[in-house]
């Protein structure tokens, strides 16, 4: 009953937060809307406590030397900020032409995902919880890059209907992660028809998966995108929209990793994963306080996940 309760909530909430700030947004001048969005995330800070134990301990277990001379709670901190700062990008893109799209986000590396392209066999675009993800499959349409991002749809029907919706507004076509066979046959589909397919490095997992290392410990990857990577030739491309020291964005695409594709195919899957895996320690290292913290499940000594209580905010960052 609870969790019916707060789903009705957050599809509701959900709701009016997209047409009030669609309204916001035709109002008001874009700089008081981050003004605002940053005073928001400083008091959501203080009151999830939850978000913000579990974040700081993540970042100190990760990176116990610091971060450039940063602690982790400024780390935690910012992250969030990062997070309300994409979800008015978000708002803004709703309400926006294609053209004021392509004018708010600068793209390096576009000559990386045509190489890849060019080999006629789909690209898997890598990308992570960081920065502003939600925007990246909508800038890679605009560019004329036709792309389908799979998500990790909520639970209640009616709120992930609600999610596809908003997401087509912007341009991005959806492959839903459940059924997983149906998820795996979409995206045959797409990438046997020389198309993108945006999937996410860092969802980790309870149960089945591969361990690999990550900050020096241990986490459950997803085998996904190595599997397919080698199942129908595709190449994986890494791309991470990130924020400048402005505060504008930009699309960075880097070049295809080099992936094992001959020998037994358990191993390969394996060392792809870790190829994978060290790519996003890589890009988190650089990009320290915007990417999701929250999302690290580690594992302990004997190999096990250690459960956590899940946290209000993690639906909506994943």
């Amino acid at each position: 009953m609870r969790r019916w309760f707060t789903e009705r909530i957050a599809y509701a909430a959900t709701r009016f937060g997209f047409s009030f700030g669609c309204l916001v947004v035709r109002i008001l001048p874009r700089r008081w809307l981050f003004l605002f969005s940053d005073v928001l995330a400083n008091l959501s800070f203080g009151l999830f406590r939850g978000f913000r134990i579990r974040s700081i301990r993540n970042i100190s277990l990760a990176l116990p030397d610091g971060i450039e001379g940063l602690g982790a709670q400024h780390t935690a901190r910012r992250s969030l900020r990062n997070f309300f700062r994409a979800s008015v990008e978000i708002v803004i893109a709703l309400e926006s032409t294609d053209e004021m799209r392509r004018s708010d986000i600068s793209i390096v590396g576009r000559e990386h995902l045509d190489r890849a392209l060019a080999k006629g066999n789909g690209v898997i675009l890598l990308s992570a919880h960081l920065g502003n993800f939600f925007l990246v499959g909508t800038h890679l349409a605009i560019e004329g890059y036709p792309t389908h991002v799979l998500v990790n749809q909520p639970n209640n029907g009616k709120f992930a209907k609600l999610m596809d919706y908003y997401r087509l507004q912007v341009r991005q076509k959806t492959i839903h992660a459940r059924p997983r066979r149906e998820a795996l046959k979409e995206l045959r589909r797409v990438l046997r028809q020389n198309e993108v397919a945006m999937m996410i490095a860092d969802e980790f997992r309870r149960a089945r998966g591969i361990s690999v290392p990550l900050f020096c410990r241990t986490v459950l990857a997803r085998r996904g995108p190595a599997t397919l990577a080698l199942r129908t030739g595709a190449a994986v491309v890494p791309a991470c929209m990130v924020r400048q020291p402005d505060d504008s964005l930009r699309l960075i695409i880097e070049p295809e990793l080099q992936l094992v594709r001959t020998g037994k195919t358990k191993e390969a899957i394996r060392e792809n994963t870790l190829r994978m895996t060290q790519w996003l320690e890589k890009t988190v290292r650089a990009y320290p306080d915007q990417w999701n913290w929250m999302n690290i499940q580690w594992q302990d000594a004997s190999g096990r996940t250690v459960k956590r209580k899940e946290h209000p905010l993690e639906e909506l960052t994943q």
